[in-house]
Order: C-alpha cells, then structure tokens, then sequence
C-alpha cells in the first residue's frame, strides 16, 4: 500500500490551497463541506477567551474629599467597559461621588459613588458605562471629585478599555 503524503520532504511541503491569493491576516476557515475560504474571523466567532481586547489605565487620587478634576489619557481608541475604584482609608461625613467625562460630555452611568457609612482600606466600588463612553487614541478622560466626604482619602481608579 502506497500513501501519498507520507513522509513528505520539507522541499515539497506546500501552502493550503489558495495561500497565494489570500489577503494579509487572514486564515483558512473550513466550510465543513471539505473546502473553505480565506477571511478574517469575525470577533463574534471567537468563543471561551476573556479580555479579548481590553487594556487597563489607572490613575491615582491624591484625596476624593477634595473637589478637583483628574485627567488620564488612553494610549488607543476603544470604549468603556467597566471603571473601578479602590480606597486606602475610611471616609466621613458624606459620600464621595465621582464622575467621569470625555470632552466635556459625562460617561453615561460611569459615576461612581464611594459611600462613607461603613467605608474602609480596601472598598471597592465600581460602574459599568453604557453610553458616550468612547474614546480616541490620545483622548483625555477627566476624573471629577464632588468633594462631599471628609477625611482625605487616596484612591486608585482603574478604567478598563475594550480597544478598537
């Protein structure tokens, strides 16, 4: 019994067919009728990877119970997903809000209130922006503290990026 392609020489390897016409970062998808086509895979086809595309900025606050503005800026294009905040000691008085804008124009549901009753090192508190969340490569995002609580207070704010 003869097999044709076994033990092929690395001299007579060759490419899928219609490598040679296939545009640059695509692959072979399989059309499960033996043949197939070259083509990008479509984000939604990809399945059981987390964090396909986000990235991460932070941006330290060197106290939330002063009312300030707060600027970081992204390094890509993308959108909002998710904003977290983290603090380093207990506040008072009041709840500490803050809110977030590009432009001028608040990130819708991107607040974030950090209450005071029962705060402590280490709260988490977080939002998850659904609208006038995007952001261009190079794009300030402002931080703006109300001020509301006592007791300064650091906080480290981490906005995560689903890049374009």
């Amino acid at each position: 019994m003869t097999v044709a392609h076994a033990n092929v020489s690395a001299a007579n390897i060759h490419e899928c067919k219609g490598a040679n016409a296939a545009s640059v970062d695509t692959v072979r998808i399989s059309d499960g009728a033996g043949s197939g086509s070259w083509a990008k895979v479509p984000p939604a086809s990809i399945t059981g990877l987390n964090n396909k595309n986000l990235i991460m900025l932070t941006a330290s606050i060197s106290d939330i119970s002063t009312p300030a503005s707060h600027w970081v800026v992204t390094p890509t294009a993308g959108i909002i997903t998710k904003i977290y905040t983290v603090i380093d000691n207990a506040i008072t008085v009041a709840n500490a809000v803050l809110s977030f804008e590009i432009a001028g124009v608040a990130v819708t549901n991107g607040g974030i209130t950090i209450a005071y009753s029962g705060s402590a090192a280490g709260d988490v508190d977080s939002s998850t922006p659904s609208g006038a969340r995007t952001l261009t490569a190079g794009q300030a995002l402002e931080i703006i503290t109300d001020g509301g609580s006592t007791d300064a207070c650091r906080a480290l704010v981490t906005i995560l990026i689903d890049v374009s």
